[in-house]
């Protein structure tokens, strides 16, 4: 069994609930990862797009933006065709900070899947993909 293959299908199956399975451990407040995420699969979005793909208040976007600025992790333009929108960006930093947890992420999923024989392993992928496909 190719279990690295077999990770990156189950960390990847995880990530595309919506729900990030951990939070940074370490100053990162409510909501950062999961906007993260979504700049990196769409980036350049307005604040209000990302509170309703994240179902959150723009208040806590808000001040997850704010945050994640600080980082270095994403950046906000005031939008050239009209003034009023701000557009978010993820910068090369929050890329390569992305590209870092999700390799973090699939090296954990494979630890897992190691513990188990191929067939479980194959078992408790197809479990969690039920699982998130129901939500």
């Amino acid at each position: 069994m190719d279990y690295k293959a077999s990770a990156t299908e189950l960390f990847e199956c995880i990530v595309k609930s919506r729900k990030p399975v951990f939070e940074e451990r370490v100053h990162f407040s409510r909501g950062e990862m999961g906007i993260l995420i979504a700049l990196n699969h769409q980036d350049g979005v307005t604040s209000g797009h990302l509170s309703e793909y994240l179902s959150v208040s723009t208040g806590r976007v808000a001040t997850a933006l704010k945050s994640l600025e600080k980082k270095g992790l994403v950046v906000r333009r005031t939008d050239v065709n009209d003034k009023r929108k701000v557009i978010v960006f993820i910068t090369d930093s929050g890329k390569q900070f992305m590209i870092d947890r999700y390799n973090e992420g699939v090296a954990w999923s494979e630890k897992i899947l190691r513990k188990l024989d191929e067939q479980d392993a194959k078992e408790f992928i197809r479990l969690i993909k039920l699982i998130v496909s129901k939500n």
